[in-house]
């Protein structure tokens, strides 16, 4: 297959990034201000986000070329990739100083993986892609280099290393089983025991990433001895390439086993949800609180794979598929928000008696953070709301009343744990020596989340303008 030189173009988000990450590097050498590394990787996010807007809406038949498809689907993903990276540029300048260039370097790195991840549909593509953005992280979550930092790296790149294996290993089933590496065109499965194993091992593997349960733990060790920056992008943008890869893997490449699919989801959400949402019940760390909100979520996320297989390829597919995306969105912003909050207390491990008196020192900020965790709960007036709306309503339309019933039961839950953090900022005094850092540079990002996830709630036509791109999963316009 020989390569169309107009199609380079759609390679340029990748290439401005990849770029811009060398000349970081390569400015390490004079030892400027960190600042500057960061305005660097910021104006490439920019650049790289504005370059694929026109591309979406340039683009009139997709492209598929070596297993990369150029859709309305892998459009989204991959601004979504830049949104979650370029939220927390600046916001990582607080605890990010010696050799900062390293880091945002690795950042850039990282989301040209995850831009590749979103238009690929080669499982050998996917799987280099991933592990890029895998590896990436690791060193971006010991970055801190505090013997807390550093073992919570450690645990993490131990668990993905673990996780990488089942994935190799499924992996080489479903090719054992298809003859193929392709997610594009029907997928002959020629051994069904095979694609069980495949499944099964691949399931594992990217449970581990996604941080489901049971294999969750790690996420929760690591949300809390990571920097709060580094946290919230491993909880918004690490996560949701995992997500990503996995709506093309498991409803794209075992659509022949649609049962097994919405059987083994259907399990994991009931039991990742309910499971995440209780042990945040007891929880004082705010960070470990936070951790198992963000696999309660993850539990929420998979919910799309149950409806997918249960009713393959109907309306209520379509519309879990755009509730995924939407949920996506929102994600960033009430999960990336919640642990940049954590930076305004002065604290490495932030309990519930640090945040307390927050609102008498500082009103809006409180307020701010009430908006990210009634958004995370599902309240009305946020784009938590919305996003779980459609996602609970795409259950019901493809007739999954029970699993509705506990996905809402569990976000009845979680309106506990999460209005007991707000009774901390309201209705408790600070101790004397309870301090905030209610510097500028601390509030922007969360004033920033709160807003967002209300203007979201009001724009209700996002998701039917996402409902005709969620039919791109399986390589299509």
């Amino acid at each position: 297959m020989t390569f169309d030189i107009n199609q380079l173009a759609f390679y340029y988000p990748m290439l401005v990034l990849g770029a811009a990450g060398f000349i970081i590097l390569a400015m390490g050498i004079m030892r400027l201000k960190s600042i500057i590394y960061a305005t660097v990787a910021m104006a490439a996010f920019i650049i790289a986000f504005f370059l694929i807007l026109m591309e979406w809406y340039n683009l009139l038949p997709y492209i598929a070329s070596q297993g990369m498809v150029f859709n309305g689907f892998g459009f989204y993903f991959a601004m979504l990739f830049l949104v979650a990276s370029g939220f927390v540029t600046y916001p990582a300048l607080k605890n990010i100083a010696a050799r900062s260039e390293i880091f945002y370097a690795m950042l850039l790195f990282v989301t040209v993986g995850m831009l590749i991840a979103a238009f690929s549909y080669n499982l050998i593509v996917l799987f280099i892609s991933f592990e890029a953005v895998s590896i990436g992280t690791y060193i971006i979550a010991g970055f801190h280099k505090t013997k807390r930092t550093l073992e919570s790296a450690t645990k993490y790149f131990f668990t993905g290393t673990v996780a990488t294996a089942f994935i190799i290993f499924g992996l080489s089933y479903f090719y054992l089983s298809t003859g193929t590496f392709s997610l594009l065109g029907k997928i002959a499965i020629s051994s069904t025991p095979d694609m069980l194993i495949a499944l099964a091992f691949l399931i594992i593997g990217f449970g581990f990433k996604l941080a489901i349960f049971p294999m969750h733990q790690w996420a929760i060790d690591t949300y809390d001895g990571t920097e709060n920056s580094v946290s919230s992008f491993l909880s918004t943008g690490s996560k949701l390439v995992a997500f990503l890869i996995m709506l093309k893997v498991f409803i794209a490449g075992f659509a022949g086993l649609d049962t097994y699919v919405y059987v083994f989801f259907a399990i994991l959400a009931v039991a990742t949800m309910t499971y995440a949402n209780l042990a945040a019940l007891s929880q004082n760390n705010l960070k470990r609180l936070l951790a198992y909100s963000s696999v309660a979520q993850a539990g929420y996320l998979i919910l799309v794979f149950a409806v997918a297989g249960f009713a393959p390829g109907g309306q209520a597919t379509n519309y879990a598929i755009a509730a995924g995306m939407l949920y996506s969105l929102v994600y960033i912003f009430m999960k990336g928000g919640a642990f940049l909050t954590m930076n305004v207390i002065k604290k490495e491990r932030p309990t519930m008696n640090d945040i307390s008196g927050l609102a008498k020192k500082s009103p809006g900020l409180a307020l701010a953070f009430s908006v990210i965790l009634l958004s995370l709960a599902g309240i009305p007036l946020t784009g938590g709301f919305l996003a779980k709306f459609f996602l609970f309503l795409s259950l019901v339309q493809g007739g999954l009343w029970w699993l509705a019933v506990v996905a809402i039961l569990n976000s009845a839950i979680s309106v506990f744990y999460y209005f007991r953090v707000m009774m901390f900022m309201y209705w408790r005094e600070g101790s004397d020596d309870n301090s905030f850092d209610l510097s500028v540079s601390n509030k922007i990002p969360v004033y920033f989340s709160a807003v967002i996830v209300v203007v979201l709630f009001f724009i209700f036509g996002l998701f039917f303008t996402l409902l005709p791109y969620a039919g791109g999963v399986f390589g299509g316009i």
